[in-house]
């Protein structure tokens, strides 16, 4: 079988390279595992264009943000489904310092900040004691949806094997690459934790961590916001909430623990005056990277072998753009950002 594209891992990144590739016309063999709690699958799929608690504009959130709409709806109207959520933030001030620090952001950031929230509104809903900012510009993504109906799309088309990708069936050559039988031009590794352990770029520095999440059903909060505090909650599938997450960057095992669900109702208690019943807890690991840049571009020794990874929490906003970046380098020689392009490590991978 020949094909011009092998693309291993049908997370995000998986989803939207195949996508691209597919609208410039080139063929594609995705290779995936279906597993139910990938870091896609268990994020609560929140794009935010502000980040941390000096409230400064994510990197390069104003090309990415266009990029990631565009896409998005796209796909959206393609397969007649909804993709986009676009819930406002509402974000509950910890302290009078991040207050004055979110209020001094909004005369800067007008596009996306804004002091305008009636906080009696929420009174009854809430413990809060320092005021309310809202987030504009601001979507949740159906993570699940989208990759479930990429899924069946790669299924009608022949185009996904559905099983674990095996190295060793692998063969390099600088022209081509053949995988049980099948020959392409490169093979692109989005394989996302995975990454770490690929021997073509276990040597790039990923920083993977584990996150945990809880699914609670809350009858009575309304379903039009994501609601931020130490915590955010967001609306999920079959009117649940999705409660988390947790960043831990030391970890032995993928499993959910009590300690994180412990910690979570605490805080939930403290904060939400609505009662609430927990449905389920969930727990993944992130891709994430020591520079907080993804990955993105062709080994520098085997032009044949590409990567698209390291996004992190920022899959959301960020795959998009780096998906049709990577597809144009791949099929039209375009230039990669060269704060993603892995050449940046061309000394350590070429070690």
């Amino acid at each position: 079988m020949q094909t011009d594209y092998i693309i291993v891992g049908q997370g995000i990144c998986g989803t939207l390279l195949s996508w691209c590739l597919m609208k410039e016309g080139k063929s594609v063999v995705v290779i995936d595992e279906s597993q139910p709690f990938t870091a896609g699958k268990v994020a609560s799929g929140l794009i935010n264009p502000v980040t941390g608690m000096r409230v400064v504009k994510s990197w390069m959130i104003d090309e990415l943000l266009p990029e990631a709409m565009s896409m998005y709806y796209e796909i959206s109207r393609r397969f007649d489904i909804k993709v986009i959520n676009p819930y406002g933030i509402l974000e509950f001030y910890p302290d009078i310092k991040y207050r004055d620090t979110f209020t001094e952001r909004a005369a800067q950031y007008t596009e996306y900040l804004h002091t305008d929230v009636d906080s009696a509104d929420w009174d009854a809903m809430f413990n809060f004691h320092y005021g309310i900012g809202r987030i504009s510009s601001t979507s949740v993504i159906n993570m699940r949806l989208l990759q479930d109906t990429w899924r069946k799309h790669l299924q009608t088309t022949g185009s996904i094997i559905e099983e674990k990708f095996d190295q060793a069936q692998l063969s390099v050559t600088p022209e081509k690459v053949s995988y049980k039988g099948i020959t392409a031009e490169k093979i692109i590794f989005c394989d996302a934790a995975a990454g770490m352990d690929n021997p073509y770029f276990s040597r790039l520095p990923f920083s993977l961590n584990k996150g945990e999440v809880l699914l609670v059903a809350i009858p009575d909060l309304p379903r039009d916001f994501v609601y931020k505090n130490s915590l955010k909650i967001a609306p999920w599938e079959d009117d649940l909430f999705w409660i988390g997450s947790s960043f831990e960057w030391t970890f032995d095992n993928t499993d959910t623990s009590a300690a994180f669900r412990e910690k979570t109702e605490w805080q939930l208690k403290n904060w939400l005056k609505l009662p609430y019943k927990i449905e389920d807890q969930w727990a993944s690991v992130r891709p994430a990277t020591v520079d907080h840049k993804p990955f993105a571009g062709l080994h520098p020794l085997h032009l044949s072998v590409g990567i698209l990874n390291g996004m992190g929490a920022k899959g959301c906003s960020q795959a998009p753009y780096f998906a049709q970046s990577l597809a144009s380098h791949l099929v039209h020689g375009t230039p990669l950002h060269k704060e993603a392009d892995i050449s940046r490590y061309t000394k350590v991978l070429s070690r």
